[in-house]
Order: C-alpha cells, then sequence, then structure tokens
C-alpha cells in the first residue's frame, strides 16, 4: 500500500514519496524502509531521528527538518492504530453455520452470519447481520446479538441477555449469571433470586474469563464503548457509562454507577453502590469502599481511596522516617546529657 493511499483513508495530509510502498507496520526502533510506525510523544521524537522507518505518522507540529516521508494527524496514536488493521485485518469465520451447531428452530439469524463448531443458541434468539459465534459457544433463550459483533471460542450469555453492535467477547466470557445475591435467614442463607438482565451497548469489549452479573431486578448495564480488560467482575445491577476503561482483575459490587470516561486500573476493588463520577481515575490496586462518591476528575490511589496527592505526601512523609528516627534518637541522647550536667 503506497502511503499517499494512506494519508488519503486517514483524511490527512503527507511529505515526501507519496508513491512509497509499505508492507508493513512495525515500532520505530525496529521498523525498516517498507515500514510505518508513528511518532506518539517527545521520547518519540528523539527516536526518530534514528528510526529507518519508511514512513512516519506525526503530529501536525512535527519539525521535518530531514524532509522524511510523513502523514501529519492530529492524533498519531490513534491514527496508528487505524492503520494496524489495513495491514493487519481480524481474520473472519467463513459465513455459515458449522453441521454440529445446536440452534432453536425459531432463532432469527441475519445476512452472514458465521456460527462454529458446538455452538449452541437458545429459543427466541437474535443474530444481527454478519455476526461471528466462536466455537463451544452457548447462547440462552432470548438472546439479542448486534450486527457485526463477534463473540469468541466459549463465550456463555444467559437467557434474556443483549450484546450491541461491533462488539468483541473474548473466550470465557461469561454475561448474565447471578449475582452474589444472598439473605441471612435465621442460621442461614437464601438465595434473592437474580430475576433482572444484562444489556451491553455497541463498540463493547470485553476480555478473557471476564463475568457480568444479571441484576436482581432490573438491568445490570454496559454503555457504549466501554472496554474491559481479562479477568473483570461487573456485579448485579451495576451500571457503566459510555467509554469506561477497566484494567485487568478489577472487581465491582453490586450497584457500583461509573460514569462516562472514567479510567479504572488493574485490581481495583469497588464496594457496594459506590459511584465513581465522570473521567475520574483510580489507581492500580486502589480499594473503594461502600457507597463512596469519587469526584469527577478526581485521581484517587491506596486502600481506602484517597486524592493522589494526600498519598504521595504520606508516602513522602513515610520515606522521612528513618531520618526522623535517627534524629529523635540524637535529640535524646543530647537531652540525656544535658540532664546528667545538671545533676
Amino acid at each position: 500500500m503506497r502511503v499517499r493511499e494512506i494519508a488519503e483513508w486517514l483524511g490527512a495530509t503527507y511529505e515526501g514519496d507519496g508513491e512509497r510502498e509499505l508492507s508493513g507496520v512495525a515500532a520505530l526502533d525496529s521498523a525498516g524502509a517498507a515500514e510505518i510506525s508513528f511518532v506518539g510523544n517527545r521520547k518519540a521524537v528523539v527516536q526518530a531521528e534514528r528510526s529507518a522507518a519508511g514512513c512516519l505518522i506525526v503530529p501536525l507540529n512535527f519539525n521535518n527538518e530531514k524532509q522524511r516521508t510523513v502523514i501529519r494527524v492530529q492524533d498519531p496514536r490513534g491514527a496508528f492504530a487505524r492503520v494496524v488493521h489495513l495491514f493487519h485485518p481480524a481474520p473472519r469465520l467463513s459465513a455459515g453455520i458449522h453441521p454440529t451447531a445446536v440452534i432453536a428452530e425459531d432463532v432469527e439469524l441475519g445476512a452472514e452470519v458465521a456460527i462454529g463448531p458446538y455452538v449452541s443458541i437458545g429459543a427466541g434468539s437474535r443474530l444481527g447481520d454478519r455476526v461471528q459465534i466462536g466455537a463451544g459457544s452457548v447462547l440462552g433463550q432470548r438472546v439479542a446479538i448486534g450486527a457485526d459483533t463477534v463473540l469468541h471460542a466459549r463465550v456463555t450469555i444467559y437467557d434474556d441477555c443483549s450484546v450491541g453492535k461491533r462488539g468483541v467477547l473474548h473466550s470465557g466470557c461469561v454475561i448474565g449469571a447471578d449475582g452474589f445475591g444472598f439473605v441471612l435467614s435465621g442460621d442461614k442463607y437464601e438465595k434473592f433470586p437474580q430475576v433482572g438482565r444484562v444489556e451491553i451497548g455497541d463498540d463493547v469489549e470485553i476480555g478473557a474469563n471476564s463475568c457480568i452479573d444479571r441484576a436482581a431486578l432490573g438491568v445490570t448495564w454496559i454503555s457504549d464503548g466501554v472496554k474491559l480488560d481479562n479477568l473483570v467482575h461487573v456485579g448485579h445491577n451495576c451500571r457503566l457509562g459510555k467509554h469506561v476503561v477497566v484494567a485487568a482483575q478489577t472487581g465491582f459490587s453490586g450497584g457500583v454507577v461509573v460514569e462516562d470516561y472514567a479510567v479504572i486500573g488493574g485490581q481495583v476493588g469497588v464496594g457496594d453502590k459506590a459511584r465513581i463520577e465522570s473521567r475520574a481515575v483510580l489507581g492500580s490496586g486502589c480499594g473503594v469502599l461502600t457507597s463512596k462518591v469519587i469526584r469527577s476528575g478526581e485521581v484517587v490511589w491506596g486502600t481506602p481511596a484517597r486524592p493522589l496527592k494526600e498519598i504521595l505526601e504520606q508516602l513522602a512523609n513515610l520515606a522521612r522516617l528513618p531520618a526522623l528516627r535517627q534524629e529523635v534518637a540524637e535529640l535524646k541522647a543530647q537531652l540525656a546529657q544535658l540532664m546528667e550536667e545538671r545533676r
């Protein structure tokens, strides 16, 4: 693919050899003359001087004094991500139904759906156009899957759950299992029936072995554009707003609300009915107590989660403790000497 064609596809301008043929993508430090890379930060600007890449995707203000072949864009990293798809399109299953699949008679199948080996789809379910269902996946009754969504192997979706358009669910996902709802009645726990459902919006990606529990009553809602890493657990009746990003091994207790564009690090624990407001950032490993509110735009860390500035001040004070201990020991020695002299 030629530089000029890539620039046109991105809706961007280029400088240099627009007819240069490119065969792939690579990192700055390893790209060759037939590969394209990108300059995403100040450190990369320095690396770009030594890079052998045939073309660079650069910010609008990039100084091209060496007259390299470049494509100028507002967001180099985002543009490069799109270019990667050009050279490495996602593999697709061939349209059709594998003979080992078990599909209820009344299931609605859109155009060009691909259903792999040993898939099971229950009664009343609906699959949109170009949906792909990987081997061994199980869809319960009345499950709805939007157009262009991909379910990798061994995904399980329980009854009455829905997934929007252009979603990606990786292997081992479980959508709609019962929430952890139990009531202590006398000397034993009684299960609180989980009769709600899960609704997942458009353009959502859910990592391998992640679980989203159905609501006890009502809906567990995952909004458009949410990205969940591997091993994430979303409890019953949670609501995740648009374009929330969650790293691996994070768990949300029941009834948690996460507003739009919040960023949540790995191994975070969020207690019942906590609220994470829009664009808040939770550092890896922090703990949010039950019913706690993390304010919009706030950056927190630690357990219990506190503002990052406060945590850093405490860490700085802890780092000074050995010196303070030595000073106290010296003062005690001086005081003892003074007391001895007075005698």
